[in-house]
């Protein structure tokens, strides 16, 4: 057998999985660098679930998509849920879950629930998958719409702005496009993002 014929065929075989390997990894960088991120900030000096958006030149631009202002969960101020739904965004967003914002159930509760893809049913949601508990006898389907309709004002009824494409329908249930969603909201009206105005416990 021809060593030097070997020789030269392992050598094209080490470079084209380098060369594998190398594009894969370009790849995932590039997806990495253009998911967004989520913390909860201020927008108008009221707590804010905030997206930060890569763009193709390397900047950011924070869109903000909820502010919180209702009260309604005792020991749960708007500043407590702000922080800790906007780090179960990340959270799900760093496992690849937050796709879509779905309708769903957990320990007997309504809950929002973060999902690779659409249902046509309210769906078990995991613990990791929550990303906000309601109160009993809410309507999550309206909170969907609720949510959909925040992401361009400082208003806790729903807009009539609606997100061109972000909510969309399976059978009789709807959820958010998360990424349609983040596209088109509201650019944050403030020159200087507030990143964790309050104490992170």
């Amino acid at each position: 057998m021809n060593f030097k014929f070997i020789k030269q065929w392992a050598t094209i075989g080490c470079f084209s999985l380098a060369v594998i390997f190398g594009l894969t990894q370009h790849t995932q960088a590039q997806q990495s660098r253009r998911r967004a991120s989520f913390f909860c900030g201020t927008d108008g000096g009221e707590p804010a679930t905030i997206a930060r958006l890569p763009k193709n030149n390397g900047n950011t631009i924070p869109k903000t998509l909820i502010i919180w202002k209702i009260d309604d969960f005792k020991g749960y101020p708007p500043e407590k849920r702000c922080r800790l739904v906007s780090q179960k965004f990340q959270d799900n967003q760093n496992t690849g879950h937050l796709k879509y914002i779905v309708s769903g159930k957990a320990n007997g509760w309504p809950v929002l629930c973060a999902s690779k893809q659409n249902y046509n049913y309210i769906v078990d949601c995991p613990n990791s998958n929550v990303l906000m508990t309601l109160l009993q006898g809410d309507d999550s389907q309206d909170m969907i719409r609720k949510l959909e309709g925040l992401s361009t004002g400082h208003s806790n009824a729903p807009l009539k702005h609606f997100s061109d494409g972000a909510l969309v329908s399976n059978g009789n249930l709807q959820a958010i496009n998360v990424n349609k969603w983040i596209d088109n909201s509201a650019q944050t009206d403030i020159e200087t993002v507030n990143q964790c105005m309050w104490r992170c416990e």
